[in-house]
């Protein structure tokens, strides 16, 4: 049962989402606090990323309400929600350098050049790639090219970033260094993340984990451990 809206950036009301007679999200209920690193957990066909892509805006519900900093968005394109993603598939301008790559958001809405560029830099800095900032995407290794697609959507500090299986691409120490960035997001900024994932240990990096199955929220864990994680994932697959 979520709690009251002011301590929210996300809520999820009794939502349900179908694709013909497939119910991929089955009336679930869903909080997310302001702050706060959620790991949406489970095997594959759970529902876990057609939740994100409803809380995103690039799904609608078919029932059930969607609330981000306590005001219904259903119905609203992604453009129109405070929201940035960090896709598993980088989504980088390969025409641009990684200074650009992250400016570009800021550049859209109208900031200008001085001003877009130092936060671009603040942003890199947060993911350590700030002597990087000149190089184009084929440049980079994989694990670099995700840290800039985490600076490019930290950048304009949204209400909410959403993590996309952003680790599917990348090696186990890669992996582990984007996580730690994202977290340091929480830590040190106040950011709201969001991820889904199939990885148990990926996921112990959050504060809390969701965990699915069958589009339902079959149970929750605070302040995981990769071990606690593993076991609970393996009894659920019992």
């Amino acid at each position: 049962m979520a709690v009251t809206t002011s301590t929210n950036d996300v809520e999820l009301r009794a939502v349900t989402k179908r694709f013909d007679d497939v119910i991929a999200v089955d009336s679930i209920d869903l909080f997310v606090r302001k702050g706060e690193f959620l790991s949406l957990l489970g095997p594959s066909g759970c529902g876990k990323t057609t939740t994100l892509r409803l809380i995103a805006g690039f799904e609608q519900p078919d029932e059930g309400e969607i609330l981000i900093a306590g005001e219904e968005v259903a119905g609203l394109p992604p453009y129109k929600r405070d929201v940035n993603t960090v896709f598993q598939s980088y989504a980088l301008f390969p025409h641009l350098t990684v200074l650009h790559n992250v400016a570009y958001g800021l550049k859209q809405r109208g900031l200008r050049r001085p001003a877009r560029e130092e936060k671009a830099r603040e942003a890199l800095a947060l993911v350590r790639l700030e002597q990087l900032e000149r190089r184009k995407p084929r440049q980079l290794s994989g694990g670099q090219q995700q840290r800039v697609a985490a600076a490019r959507a930290l950048v304009s500090r949204p209400e909410i970033v959403f993590a996309d299986e952003p680790t599917g691409n990348l090696d186990s120490r890669a992996s582990q260094e984007l996580l730690t960035f994202l977290k340091a997001a929480v830590t040190d900024r106040g950011q709201t993340i969001v991820m889904v994932t199939h990885d148990p240990v990926g996921a112990s990096y959050a504060n809390r984990i969701v965990f699915l199955a069958d589009g339902q929220i079959v149970d929750e864990m605070r302040d995981p451990t990769a071990e606690r994680v593993l076991d609970r994932m393996k009894s659920l697959e019992a």
